[in-house]
């Protein structure tokens, strides 16, 4: 594992593909500088090398690189579950992985947590 990442509660995970597909079906997105292509309504809730928050209703987390613009992880989180994101940047291993994922320096990277709270069931079809 590159960097170390719990999420307590009873979370699944899910894969940016998820992200993609929304995108091709039509859902609106977020484009954000350097590329990342959220669904619309995400909102800034943390972000650095070390993240620890809970989810206030379900919904999902990206942890986005703003500098290249790359999701690095997509969670689906239920409310009161946990994200935690913590990397070690004294490990030149972890932050040479790290690197070569972004494709930058990881003193340049800004890691950013967004949130997009799930539908409520008044706002399903």
């Amino acid at each position: 594992m590159v960097w170390g990442r719990r999420v307590r509660g009873t979370g699944m995970m899910i894969s940016a593909v998820v992200v993609l597909m929304m995108t091709s079906a039509g859902c609106s997105t977020t484009m954000l500088s350097g590329g990342a292509d959220l669904p619309s309504n995400t909102q800034i809730v943390g972000g650095g090398f070390r993240i620890y928050w809970e989810a206030p209703a379900p919904g999902t987390v990206y942890l986005v690189e703003k500098t290249s613009g790359k999701i690095l992880e997509t969670e689906s989180l239920d409310g009161g579950a946990s994200y935690e994101f913590d990397m070690d940047l004294s490990d030149e291993g972890v932050v040479g992985a790290f690197e070569r994922m972004i494709g930058d320096d990881a003193k340049k990277a800004r890691l950013v947590l967004y949130f997009k709270p799930a539908p409520s069931e008044s706002q399903m079809p």
